[in-house]
């Protein structure tokens, strides 16, 4: 069976959906990422096979961007997804993606939910239709809204039959690995639910970290603000990394603190004694050893500290999906949420001063008293429980079938 995964590209896209993919390859099917063209190196890193489409010029994203860095996180974020992954994107990827299906005949095609031009380009060519989501149920229904308008003037043009309420996006089966558990009360429900193939794993069981700090036995503190907030189009660096940095320095923690590919570890400065400062470690390598994490609640990072039983300090940045996280991590008592800005704070703004300003006791809250940790291993429980991604093959293969024998 040949399968299409097709992605925007960016880091936070490409990751949800690689398990399923590697899944697939491990069952002996025939795999192919497309992603746009400017992400190539994303799914490289995979180790999936790749093949490219068209994203939006610089200069048609520009003038939305400008708006949406003005706009509220609701409204920056509603634009976003209307006009940027809906129209814009979506526009750009059709050529490529209807090329690509035309030349290499997939027998399905599993999309992630923010790339929409599959979708359309798999209705034409009758092929069945898969969807990974990238975060949780409330999130994923958002955004078919936000989709709705832009996706169908492009079926009108595409001479496709309307789809006002997004009915056929909604339809499409769903594969996600964020537990029942984590779902808000009342979220609508989600098709199939997986685990990742490394289920979470007790401390120690990675190889040990070098001997950064000197207060080797105090507790560990993993700091990410995931991927794309210290690139230079984005305020966050160094900036907001310097404040954490100095607020954690007075904690009796060590702190691994990652930055990503882009930023210079140099711009920060002199660090304390108890913050140690990389560019890039795999997060699986550092969770098994955390006391605690602090992160913008970005999905990658999200799950992989609620896998692994790691209670977390969520400060969101810039998407709104990062507050969704952070609220779910709260309410489950996996952590704290330092959002109290979100109705006041732009888009592309630093966070208010009075919520940097709780960071060090939200830390501080979160190592003294143990019930976080014990809700975050709760979760990783029902991570553990739920089936492993390669029964998710078995749902991609039985929505080929079904087509087939039609």
């Amino acid at each position: 069976m040949r399968i299409l995964f097709s992605t925007r590209g960016s880091a936070g896209h490409v990751l949800p959906m690689a398990p399923f993919a590697h899944a697939a390859v491990r069952a002996g099917h025939d795999v192919l990422v497309a992603a746009q063209e400017q992400n190539a190196g994303n799914v490289a890193r995979t180790g999936l096979p790749h093949a490219a489409f068209a994203a939006p010029t610089a200069e048609q994203w520009r003038p939305l961007m400008a708006e949406v860095s003005r706009g509220s996180i609701d409204a920056a974020n509603a634009r976003m997804i209307g006009e940027g992954f809906a129209g814009l994107d979506a526009r750009a990827a059709l050529p490529g993606l209807e090329e690509l299906v035309d030349r290499w005949r997939p027998d399905v095609v599993v999309r992630e939910s923010m790339e929409l031009a599959s979708a359309l380009v798999a209705e034409r060519a009758e092929l069945p239709v898969l969807r990974v989501a990238l975060g949780l149920a409330a999130v994923e229904e958002l955004a078919i809204g936000l989709s709705v308008p832009a996706v169908d003037a492009l079926r009108a043009e595409l001479g496709l039959v309307p789809d006002p309420d997004g009915e056929r996006l909604r339809a499409t089966p769903l594969l996600t690995m964020v537990p029942a558990a984590l779902e808000a009360p009342g979220a609508p429900a989600l098709s199939r639910r997986f685990r990742q193939p490394v289920a979470a794993l007790g401390p120690g069981a990675a190889a040990p970290l070098p001997r950064w700090w000197s207060n080797a036995h105090d507790p560990l503190v993993y700091m990410s603000f995931g991927s794309v907030a210290g690139a230079a189009h984005m305020p966050f660096f160094p900036a907001l990394y310097r404040f954490a940095i100095q607020a954690l320095a007075p904690l009796p923690a060590r702190v691994l603190l990652t930055l990503g590919d882009g930023p210079d570890p140099a711009l920060l400065g002199p660090l304390p004694d108890n913050v140690h400062v990389e560019r890039w470690i795999p997060q699986e390598a550092i969770l098994p050893h955390a006391d605690a994490a602090i992160l913008h609640g970005g999905y990658g990072s999200t799950m992989g500290a609620l896998s692994h039983g790691v209670p977390q300090v969520v400060l969101p940045l810039f998407s709104i999906d990062q507050w969704a996280n952070a609220e779910a991590v709260e309410r489950v008592g996996a952590g704290l949420a330092l959002n109290d800005d979100r109705d006041t704070r732009r888009a592309l703004e630093l966070p208010a001063a009075a919520t940097l300003a709780g960071l060090a006791d939200a830390v501080e809250h979160v190592l003294e008293d143990g019930a976080f940790r014990r809700r975050a291993g709760a979760v990783a429980s029902a991570i553990a429980e739920l089936p492993p991604v390669e029964s998710a093959v078995g749902e991609i293969a039985a929505a080929a079938r079904a087509l087939a024998s039609r």
